[in-house]
């Protein structure tokens, strides 16, 4: 019995034996206490580094993708094998995530509608540093599904301190093509083979996580513009000498990667 039940029941006796009462007087009535509500779920963190893979129904095609979220919903999904990127932020219920995105075509592509970029609909299921998976529709009417996996080099502590280097990105034949200088605070200037110029700041979302934020403003080239996007530090041959950065300014996409 419940400790108001309890209450209730020696309240109601007081009160009988007060006024006289004997087998005549009428029972008071035992209300029983009203079942508490139910707790609402836990809402699943949809923070992490993420490597699976992203279908496309209308083709039949499947490729390779990475994604970079934040626990505020933000994200990144940047394909491996082509210049396809879906960039968004989304809402999280319970281990629910709806969200909408743009989808940014490959290179010198569009989507069925004729357009480079697309608004796109995600609707996802979130097992907390474990799982991502779900659907995604866009508004010229290509669809389909992806499946990520949770990668714990998100979990390492971030600091622009880490950052403070000369950074490399080099073509394919492994000629450098971009260069970056980060000082500790996360300011940098960039220039690449191209004439491009470039300066901007990386910052710390979460220093539990590798994740920053990074804006750049690009100037003297065709794809000058303001720029902003995800970066996290990799290791390849130590910790923290490679650097992956994902930014697009809402018309183009760039992938960076970077080494001291």
């Amino acid at each position: 019995m419940s400790t108001r039940n309890c209450f209730s029941l020696a309240a109601a006796f007081v009160f009988v034996t007060a006024c006289g009462g004997g087998s005549s007087s009428p029972a008071v009535p035992i209300v029983p206490s009203p079942a508490p509500p139910p707790l609402p779920p836990a809402i699943e963190a949809p923070g992490g580094l993420w490597f699976g893979t992203l279908t496309f129904d209308q083709n039949m095609v499947t490729e390779e993708f990475v994604a970079l979220s934040a626990d505020d919903g933000r994200f990144r999904f940047v394909s491996v094998d082509s210049e396809v990127h879906f960039i968004g932020a989304g809402q999280v219920n319970g281990t629910n995530l709806s969200a909408t995105a743009r989808a940014f075509a490959d290179a010198g592509v569009n989507w069925l509608d004729g357009n480079h970029v697309v608004e796109t609909t995600i609707t996802a299921v979130i097992s907390e540093r474990n799982t991502f998976s779900g659907t995604w529709a866009n508004e010229s009417g290509e669809s389909g599904t992806f499946e990520f996996f949770y990668d714990m080099l998100h979990e390492k502590d971030s600091a622009t301190a880490l950052l403070e280097a000369v950074w490399t990105g080099y073509d394919d034949l492994g000629n450098p093509e971009i260069t970056f200088t980060i000082d500790a605070s996360g300011a940098f200037s960039g220039q690449n083979a191209m004439g491009c110029t470039s300066i901007g700041q990386f910052t710390v979302i979460d220093a539990e996580v590798n994740l920053y934020d990074v804006w750049s403003d690009i100037s003297n080239c065709g794809i000058a513009g303001s720029y902003t996007g995800f970066a996290l530090l990799a290791d390849l041959q130590v910790a923290n000498d490679a650097l992956l950065v994902s930014v697009d300014d809402g018309f183009r996409t760039i992938l960076l990667g970077l080494e001291k």
